[in-house]
């Protein structure tokens, strides 16, 4: 995969092999935590952990929306990116979207951690991972989206790739 920037600023990812295409195209559905408390937990803790009743609710009241809204609008941010590398061009990320593009990729690493329980030590496993096990594809795609957020903001204090 080669990583350039744009005459705008913006970033463009050619040569993109298909596992890591496949990976980059996951990203819309690792963004919701479809019912998993522990992932929805992660996207919207809760500040006063269950302590204080008028705090819980002001917070499920007030921010609890803006941050759904800011998470919805990054995905769709996100997916309209994704179609050029739908479509086997290259995937271009605009230098307006990076910020979308960071929340997504944080949101989706959080829900697939919560969501397959992923701890410290198996992030820290050398062993070749099996993609044919759920588990470990989200540990290996949870890596990949790491490593694009690292581009992304090692990019953009350089202003190079």
């Amino acid at each position: 995969m080669n990583i350039e920037r744009d005459q705008n600023g913006g970033f463009v990812f050619s040569e993109v092999e298909q596992p890591i295409a496949e990976m980059f195209l996951s990203i819309p559905s690792a963004l919701e935590p479809d019912g998993n408390r522990a992932a929805h937990a992660r996207l919207f803790p809760d500040p006063a952990g269950g302590k204080d009743e008028k705090i819980s609710q002001e917070w499920a009241d007030y921010v609890v929306p803006e941050l759904r809204e800011g998470f919805e609008n990054a995905a769709v941010t996100v997916e309209g990116d994704l179609g050029s590398l739908i479509a086997g061009e290259a995937l271009t990320i605009p230098l307006a979207h990076v910020d979308a593009w960071l929340n997504a990729l944080n949101q989706a690493r959080l829900v697939l951690a919560a969501r397959f329980e992923v701890t410290e030590e198996d992030m820290n496993n050398p062993e070749p991972f099996d993609s044919q096990n759920e588990r470990e594809m989200a540990i290996s795609q949870i890596h990949v989206f790491g490593l694009l957020q690292e581009c992304l903001i090692q990019g953009l204090g350089e202003g190079l790739v």
